[in-house]
């Protein structure tokens, strides 16, 4: 049999979004500092781009005309005074040296990102990267939408889970993960050394519901182990971390201040939705760029740069805009579900989805989450994510249907009027809910207790 080379064709059909599209959404996912930062870039990037003073700066030289025009004439003292250190130098030197001690907490993000330099990713995956690593929770897990990651840079599934596989080798390994499962197996180079690697390596990838569930006698049945071979395995084990991204700060708990973009003022009696435009430089287009294509003795060569860098502009600028109406639209959606917030706090919140308000605007899913994530709104009750307005319901007895919240203030209420001296268990505050017309299972009160900071039942007692 003669082996030859061969070249066949194959049809296959693809979804990819175009530049602009892709642009859009990186847009609206980033938040109002992310996108003054982002047009900041954008205009030293392009020249077709005028360079424009932004509403809320001053120049540095009519800062220092000012400053010259308010400072009266300086009083120099003689020529034979010799100038000495006084106390207000040396308290500045102190002050100086106390700054530059300072340790910077680094935080879990920055971690992981300070080694893609490092790492064998192409550079062409840092921006994907960096967006999967800021959709890692506080223990280091990610998130984040797979969907999203994929429409947003163009990638297939596999090739997204590929780079989370590169990141949970990172250090500390096992951030990125989706699952413990996943986080654990990460983790078991760590276990290189140890006699128990196999075994440990079979009960992570088979049996941690076995073992979370305490059914050890099938774990040693099925692996074929004695009782004391099991317990040197979970030891092992519990080297392991489950919650790696514990041993940095998360970017979400450093302490910021937040740029509310979305503000909610009453009209007419109706909490509206508006935007705060004059945050934002304004984008205008060069003058001297259009002046060139009008010019005859510019080259075709010119023209065609030009022409590309103004087009460029044009669609940076459009993306702008189209973040903007989409920010303010699925606000103004979320407001009207939610009227009731802005009149009586957090206890008044309505069950709410993100494709409810996804089908009201006409617009993907994935689309409502991308928009509200990192969006804060200022409202009556203080600076609010827009995620917050977002809360499943509990269906009542009589057949209505309410928020989250207003069953944890109905929770909160109940364990204020338990008697000190015997606190209610989680069992019984779920009857008594359940009287009161709000049936929820026990496991839901110990998970809405736990949101609140109120302790158990023993730790109640007084």
């Amino acid at each position: 049999m003669t082996i030859a080379p061969r070249v066949a064709g194959e049809l296959r059909q693809t979804q990819t979004l175009a530049p602009r599209m892709m642009q859009s959404l990186r847009l609206l996912a980033k938040s109002l500092p992310e996108l003054r930062a982002e047009i900041a870039e954008e205009m030293s990037r392009n020249p077709a781009i005028e360079d424009v003073d932004h509403p809320l700066e001053t120049s540095l030289s009519e800062a220092e005309r000012r400053s010259d025009e308010s400072s009266p004439e300086p009083d120099y003292p003689e020529d034979d005074f010799e100038p000495g250190r006084n106390v207000d130098e040396d308290a500045a030197e102190r002050r100086q040296s106390f700054f530059d001690n300072q340790v910077k907490t680094e935080t879990l993000q920055e971690h992981l990102l300070s080694q893609l330099p490092l790492s064998d990713i192409p550079r062409d995956d840092w921006p994907l990267v960096a967006t999967l690593v800021g959709d890692l929770d506080a223990s280091g897990y990610y998130k984040g939408s797979l969907a999203d990651a994929e429409m947003a840079f163009g990638r297939t599934g596999d090739q997204v889970v590929a780079l989370l596989a590169k990141i949970m080798e990172f250090d500390p390994p096992g951030c990125g993960a989706r699952t413990v499962r996943e986080c654990l197996l990460a983790q078991m180079d760590a276990l290189d050394d140890s006699p128990y690697e196999d075994e440990v390596r079979a009960i992570v990838d088979r049996h941690l519901e076995d073992l979370q569930a305490g059914r050890i006698g099938v774990i040693e049945k099925e692996l074929g182990l004695t009782h004391a071979q099991l317990a040197a395995a979970l030891k092992e084990l519990r080297t392991l971390d489950g919650r790696p991204g514990r041993q940095y700060m998360s970017e979400r708990e450093r302490v910021e201040y937040v740029n509310p973009e979305v503000h909610a003022v009453k009209r007419e009696g109706r909490w509206m939705a508006e935007t705060d435009e004059r945050s934002l430089p304004e984008i205008r287009l060069s003058s001297a760029f259009r002046r060139i294509l009008e010019d005859p003795g510019q080259s075709a060569e010119t023209k065609a740069y030009v022409r590309e860098r103004i087009a460029a502009a044009e669609a940076f600028r459009e993306a702008v805009a189209h973040r903007q109406r989409t920010v303010q639209s699925i606000a103004q959606t979320i407001f009207d579900r939610q009227q009731d917030f802005f009149e009586h706090g957090f206890g008044a919140l309505k069950p709410l989805t993100e494709l409810e308000v996804a089908e009201i605007v006409g617009v993907h899913g994935t689309t409502v989450s991308r928009t509200v994530r990192d969006k804060y709104a200022e409202t009556p009750f203080g600076v609010v994510e827009l995620r917050r307005f977002f809360v499943t319901g509990v269906k009542t007895s009589g057949g209505e249907v309410l928020s989250q919240d207003a069953v944890m203030e109905k929770l909160r209420e109940t364990v204020a009027a338990e008697s000190p001296s015997a606190p209610l268990s989680d069992e019984k505050i779920a009857a008594a809910l359940k009287e009161a017309g709000f049936p929820v299972a026990r496991r839901t009160v110990a998970k809405y207790r736990d949101r609140l900071g109120i302790p158990g039942a023993s730790a109640r007692k007084h």
